[in-house]
């Protein structure tokens, strides 16, 4: 065998090798968002039977009869933030308008960083002052607030915070419960928590309320 073709099945080798090699891990990178996916539709699932049947769901027994199941954006993986995170240093406790005029004390947990659709966002992440838990929610307003999505803003849980890294998906992004029932006492987002891009994930107005007011 000459030099020359020695070098054309070399060569021919490793690009069958690198052509293998992408191909797996684009099926791997298939798999993991199949399974995201996957795992965002069963957490859909099991909140819309938990409104339908739970004894703790925000609906009237009325509303129960007419829900159809709540009404979201398509799923989409760009949603789920990875972002920096900046632990506030000092025990800081502020005070959140609540839907029925009074005050609610929470602890400024640190600040969420990240970039979005071109723009840099900061929103803020709260713990609630007199529960001793380690529960803490990031309510916001985007340019979807009032139109498509509910005008008193959402709510979204850290998936997980670690040192300096913070995990958010907007594909888990959810309507306080005053969206259903004003009886319930839900707290506001604060200014500093309106984000100046569309969240095009999560929960969207719940289409049954409509149905239910004509």
């Amino acid at each position: 065998m000459s030099k020359k073709t020695f070098g054309i099945l070399l060569l021919s080798g490793a690009v069958i090798a690198f052509i293998l090699f992408l191909s797996s891990r684009r099926l791997k990178e298939k798999q993991a968002a199949d399974g995201y996916i996957a795992r965002i539709e069963q957490w859909r699932m099991e909140t819309n039977e938990f409104f339908r049947r739970s004894e703790k769901s925000p609906l009237t027994d009325e509303q129960k009869e007419k829900f159809t199941g709540l009404s979201y954006f398509p799923i989409d993986p760009k949603y789920r933030i990875k972002a920096k995170f900046v632990k506030n240093t000092r025990e800081q406790i502020v005070e959140i308008n609540i839907t029925d005029g009074s005050m609610r004390e929470y602890y400024v947990y640190g600040w969420a960083e990240f970039r979005l659709d071109g723009k840099k966002l900061r929103l803020t992440v709260y713990k609630p002052a007199k529960e001793d838990s380690e529960y803490f929610f990031i309510p916001f307003y985007d340019e979807t607030s009032a139109d498509i999505t509910y005008g008193g803003g959402r709510y979204v849980e850290p998936e997980t915070i670690e040192n300096d890294k913070i995990v958010i998906d907007f594909n888990l992004a959810y309507n306080p419960y005053c969206a259903f029932n004003h009886n319930y006492r839900c707290p506001i987002p604060p200014r500093e928590n309106r984000l100046e891009v569309p969240i095009l994930a999560g929960e969207k107005i719940p289409e049954f309320m409509h149905q239910e007011e004509g």
